[in-house]
């Protein structure tokens, strides 16, 4: 059954869609990052936690880029709501 769609709908099928895309774009620029650290050949429990934090940190800096831009699409609405 196909949803309604109405005035007061806040993000639309289409802007779901691009965040999720961006979400997964930030998770793979991490990842990158993850396994890049392993590139020289050495392996050790403090590079895979320093790897995992800076991974972690490309991940959400990669998505509050993103954010930033989007931010005023969705903050007119959400200052209606509350």
């Amino acid at each position: 059954m196909a949803k309604k769609k109405t005035k007061t709908q806040i993000i639309s099928d289409k802007n779901k869609k691009e965040i999720f895309w961006n979400i997964v774009n930030s998770i793979l620029a991490g990842s990158l990052v993850f396994f890049g650290a392993f590139i020289n050949g050495g392996f050790s429990w403090e590079g895979v936690l320093a790897a995992a934090a800076a991974s972690l940190i490309v991940a959400i800096t990669k998505f509050k880029d993103y954010w930033s831009k989007e931010k005023n699409e969705y903050c007119k609405s959400l200052a209606n709501f509350v």
